[in-house]
């Protein structure tokens, strides 16, 4: 039965309906500060990473499963508690089946009827990865929603990826089944605590790419944030002038079914509209197309980055960086004319510079698109990051409705160990999501208690 339209601004805001089937796995939310781990200079000031830290719900397994690989490919390995799970899922599955939770004989019927853990030629079939875990849960996202599973980020395991799958089946629940990529570099893979992250997004959204001169309030927002002020206060302190604005950002109950994004661009392409690789319902994984729904960040000048456990040190093209640095400069130039008095160079060298490290110490440096994201009132963007070998790109949140810069921030996982990252590398999966949204919750129902 079709479900009437969900008012993502009424209460309670329930943006999709889970049935657990086996108890195996949890939906929990994280702290934002990680349980107190992050620098105490980013608990104060960086609200794009806390937000992202938080954001949907981390998929956590209650038992440990490991996997080695063997011959080439991975198989199971242990799971704790196997037997008690497994006499479940036997038990559950025809009963699944008998109530239309599942199609018999289709895809998803076929893949559970493999267990739990399935490693194979089967689950590439099913998921696309080497290992395909069902993990309990079945989900239906309300209308005018859509979930996506994906990787957890900013404290993950990084032995292993989970496919990123877009759910969006309103009429009849899906199994959340998470494809398992292990990493090229490592034979075992240990499944435990957090392990993917299961958000609401809204169903569709309107994308648009703009020279900057046809955003001109986008350029002028810009400008003023980054100021003569704001860059006299960060010599002596972090600034927190993001947060203030942040918290004072509308919050109106925007249509999920009606979002529009524009990335004012302003030199060289960096952002491009993209569609989801994977999208899967109640009656298995889909191949058919599937509208843009994102912009991604690709990287505009190759580079290599170390961390000698002090400080980070990039090597790139100066040249090449140069020469994009001019077709910026020209493109800010066509916006702001001759009146540019009062404008402070640092926000524009914020872009032209393209990379720009943290503090001594730290891990991470951060690279610029050279655009800028502009929603609607009470709708923020996700930043995902798009991890390579050697680094990960941190997950943020940040309210573009007020403020549009959305920087690719790198953590690299090891000292002294060099990175590289070609150019046209994507680099951050830029997704819009209201806030009414992503403070959403979901309804939960045990198996038997559903059809009690």
């Amino acid at each position: 039965m079709t479900q009437p339209p969900h008012d993502l601004g009424a209460e309670p805001r329930v943006a999709f309906d889970v049935i657990d089937v086996l108890g195996l796995c949890t939906l929990e939310k994280r702290s934002p500060t990680l349980d107190g781990s992050v620098p105490l200079r980013v608990a104060q000031a960086c609200m794009p990473l806390l937000e992202g830290n938080a954001f949907g719900f981390q998929i956590a397994l209650r038992k440990r499963i490991e996997l080695r690989r063997r011959l080439g490919a991975f198989h199971l390995s242990s799971f704790e508690d196997e037997p008690a799970y497994a006499r479940e899922h036997r038990a559950t599955l025809p009963m699944a089946v008998a109530r239309g939770l599942l199609v018999r004989g289709g895809v998803w019927h076929e893949r559970l009827e493999r267990g739990i853990v399935d490693a194979g030629h089967f689950a590439r079939r099913s998921t696309g990865s080497a290992v395909a875990f069902w993990t309990g849960l079945l989900v239906r996202p309300r209308a005018g929603v859509r979930l996506r599973q994906s990787s957890t980020a900013n404290r993950r395991a990084v032995t292993f990826t989970v496919d990123e799958v877009i759910l969006d089946d309103t009429d009849a629940y899906c199994p959340l089944v998470l494809g398992i990529a292990p990493a090229d570099d490592t034979d075992t893979v240990v499944l435990h605590g957090e392990i993917a992250t299961l958000a609401a997004l809204p169903a569709r959204a309107r994308l648009e790419c703009v020279p900057l001169d046809e955003a001109p309030e986008v350029a002028r927002a810009h400008l003023a944030f980054y100021d003569a002020h704001y860059f006299a206060t960060k010599r002596e302190h972090p600034s927190r002038k993001y947060k203030h604005l942040a918290t004072r950002a509308p919050s109106p109950a925007e249509s999920a079914a009606d979002l529009h994004v524009r990335a004012a661009c302003a030199g060289p392409a960096t952002v491009f509209e993209a569609c989801p690789r994977q999208i899967a319902g109640a009656k298995g994984p889909r191949p058919e197309p599937y509208a843009p729904d994102r912009f991604v960040f690709r990287n505009a000048v190759a580079f290599s980055a170390r961390f000698d456990g002090q400080h980070v040190a990039i090597d790139f093209d100066r040249a090449r960086l140069a020469a994009h640095a001019e077709r910026i400069r020209a493109a800010w130039t066509g916006v702001l004319g001759a009146g540019d008095e009062g404008v402070h160079q640092g926000a524009l060298w914020y872009l032209t510079k393209y990379f720009t490290p943290h503090p001594a110490g730290e891990p991470h440096f951060f690279v610029k698109p050279w655009a800028l994201m502009h929603t609607r009132a009470g709708c923020s963007m996700l930043l995902e990051g798009i991890p390579g070998r050697g680094y990960d790109v941190l997950r943020g949140v940040v309210r573009t409705d007020v403020f549009h810069a959305t920087p690719a921030v790198f953590a690299l996982r090891q000292p002294g160990l060099h990175i590289d990252v070609a150019e046209g590398a994507p680099l951050l999966s830029l997704l819009p999501i209201p806030r009414a949204l992503e403070q959403a919750t979901f309804h939960l129902e045990g198996f038997r208690d559903a059809f009690a």
